[in-house]
């Protein structure tokens, strides 16, 4: 870290947290600026989301920490985050920052594993372990020790990489924020307008049953196209990946239910037989969040 040293100015102002176990992020562009009154919280967070060399400016009873960020350019929004004494973190995205930056930031921040998602007053809100700046190089070695090996752990069935919740939700690039309503028959879906219509249309039955505005935020709610149902007839499973399918001759579709994506789009696509699906991850509090895969065979 270099002291007294210009850093570029961000266009949307920089909120000054007082506490000293909260830390505001402002991603625009490939910057990224983090504030707070603990220099050393303030840095490991940067240490963790950007690449290459950081700058450290020292202002009156905080500083500003700059660095080129290491996730999509396009994705621009506004976080804070906040560090436990146990070492866990909470992020809690500002004003109308997109779901898909708030899930990539606890990616670079948070343990393997450790990362949950809820839904709170304001929007999404994601918990987990913070990981070391030096954990990454120890994670990456780990995984490639790995894959020579012949069987699958326990954790991955099938020899399927294990992904499932937010890192699921990261993986498949979701820009909105889904979760059951009436025990599977209905959903809401949460995010910008034009991200929360394309999905209602890919997936609800008819027209939404409710459509608002929520400060930056909208809202629909609405019932589920059969295919996506999580029980019907002709369901069977779990298989040995613990993924649910169901196929239904009458509408000539396939759906496959379950935890790990990987498992679940390649259940979908073998049982299809057309790369004709639509992924999602639907988040069902009594149980944690499934991810659901629903394709079309071909009309002959």
């Amino acid at each position: 870290m270099t002291e007294k040293v210009k850093i570029p100015k961000s266009k949307a102002g920089l909120k000054r947290p007082l506490n000293e176990r909260h830390a505001f992020l402002l991603v625009e562009d490939n910057n990224a600026w983090i504030t707070s009154p603990n220099r050393e919280l303030a840095e490991t967070f940067c240490s963790l989301i950007t690449r290459g060399e950081s700058v450290t400016a020292v202002k009156t009873g905080r500083v500003i920490v700059w660095g080129i960020y290491a996730g999509e350019p396009q994705e621009s929004g506004a976080i804070v985050l906040d560090r436990k004494p146990d070492g866990r973190f909470k992020l809690v995205p500002q004003d109308d920052t997109p779901s898909g930056l708030l899930m990539r930031v606890a990616q670079f921040i948070g343990r393997p594993g450790s990362v949950t998602s809820e839904e709170g007053k304001h929007g999404l809100i994601l918990r987990g372990e913070l990981r070391r700046p030096d954990e990454s190089v120890a994670a990456e070695a780990t995984v490639q020790e790995r894959e020579p090996e012949a069987a699958p752990g326990p954790e991955a069935p099938g020899g399927f990489e294990k992904i499932t919740g937010a890192d699921a939700v990261a993986a498949i690039g979701q820009k909105v924020y889904i979760e059951f309503l009436e025990r599977g028959v209905k959903v809401r879906i949460r995010g910008k307008r034009a991200d929360c219509e394309k999905t209602a249309k890919s997936i609800l039955k008819g027209s939404p049953t409710v459509a608002t505005e929520q400060g930056a935020k909208y809202m629909i709610e609405g019932n589920l196209s059969k295919s996506f149902l999580t029980k019907g007839t002709g369901q069977q499973g779990p298989d040995a990946n613990g993924v649910y399918t169901r196929d239904d001759g009458a509408e000539r579709t396939f759906t496959a239910f379950g935890e790990n994506l990987p498992a679940v789009q390649a259940a979908c696509l073998k049982g299809c037989k057309e790369d004709t699906m639509v992924t999602i991850v639907v988040n069902d509090r009594s149980t944690g969040q499934i991810v659901i895969s629903s394709g079309r065979r071909r009309t002959v």
